[in-house]
């Protein structure tokens, strides 16, 4: 009996892989309709999207955004946040390096974040040196350096980046963990704010417009906070900080942190949830999507690609 089970789970994993390694190999576009159909259960429109959701994965195809690796790299976007709104809105960096070993853990602080520079959610948090398994970071980081984002998820600005280590110091605001605030923005204008939080009792997410009014609104598969969000003091100059990261790109999400009355930034991101969202109610969808404006685009698309079907 073991052995049949065995046997099984053998030719369980051989078909995954098989099915795995077809998916991966089929034309963008299909992959994307295929992707969205089983994640958001929506037909996806590329001729004529109308939806936030859509309209991202339109960008995946045709917005050329491979242009933008080095604003996604968690080390080279720095240069451009230095140069665009100042060196003191930067996270302290602890170092930068090739290979997991090349770390010199000795000499690390007792509390640190680890990452990799060329994906998404390859993170880890260090509150206690002392207590960290060192072997299983290992693994994990020898992962993460093993993977090219843009093959699993298919977003292109990830495609070419170097892969990389990065440390930097650990933050902390009033709530003991760390809130995010991110603020999509389009043509330049940051509309409104996201705050995830309640991180260490499993993550919350509230939206709120410019006036700090909160809005009736719930992705899925992410519950709403259960209690009102103090205005945070600094949030004209979060405001301030998302549009001037923000001006040189149609349609960029700015994440931000707020820690003793410093605006600290955290990422940008051109793919939200990698265009995989479903919002409650489905008409925000379709709000945001109003902003995310493709016409100037969707013309060069056209006239680069005449045949091409969107």
């Amino acid at each position: 009996m073991p052995q049949q089970r065995n046997l099984v789970a053998d030719l369980t994993d051989y078909v995954t892989g098989q099915a795995r390694k077809a998916v991966r190999a089929m034309p963008e576009s299909l992959y994307l309709r295929l992707m969205f159909l089983l994640k958001t259960h929506r037909i996806l429109h590329l001729r004529n999207p109308q939806t936030y959701s859509e309209k991202i994965q339109w960008l995946k195809l045709y917005g050329h955004l491979e242009r933008y690796s080095r604003y996604v790299d968690k080390y080279e976007a720095r240069r451009y946040v230095a140069d665009t709104i100042g060196p003191s809105h930067l996270v302290p960096i602890i170092g930068v390096w090739d290979s997991f070993d090349e770390i010199p853990f000795d000499s690390l602080p007792d509390q640190f974040v680890l990452k990799a520079t060329h994906g998404c959610g390859y993170n880890v948090i260090c509150r206690d040196k002392s207590s960290l398994d060192r072997a299983r970071l290992r693994r994990t980081a020898a992962d993460w350096l093993s993977k090219n984002f843009y093959v699993t998820d298919r977003e292109p600005q990830y495609r070419d980046i170097r892969p990389r280590l990065i440390a930097e110091e650990y933050l902390q605001d009033e709530t003991g963990v760390l809130r995010d605030y991110k603020f999509p923005c389009f043509g330049g204008v940051p509309y409104l704010v996201q705050v995830l939080g309640d991180r260490a009792r499993g993550t919350t997410e509230s939206f709120y417009d410019r006036q700090w009014n909160l809005l009736p609104v719930q992705e899925k598969g992410i519950s709403n906070a259960a209690y009102s969000i103090a205005k945070p003091a600094l949030l004209d100059e979060m405001f301030d900080v998302a549009a001037r990261l923000a001006a040189a790109f149609p349609f960029v999400r700015v994440d931000l942190y707020c820690v003793d009355g410093q605006v600290y930034f955290g990422e940008l991101t051109f793919t939200p949830c990698n265009g995989f969202i479903t919002y409650r109610p489905s008409s925000f969808d379709r709000e945001l999507g109003r902003m995310l404006d493709l016409s100037a685009r969707k013309g060069r698309h056209r006239a680069s690609a005449p045949n091409a079907s969107y």
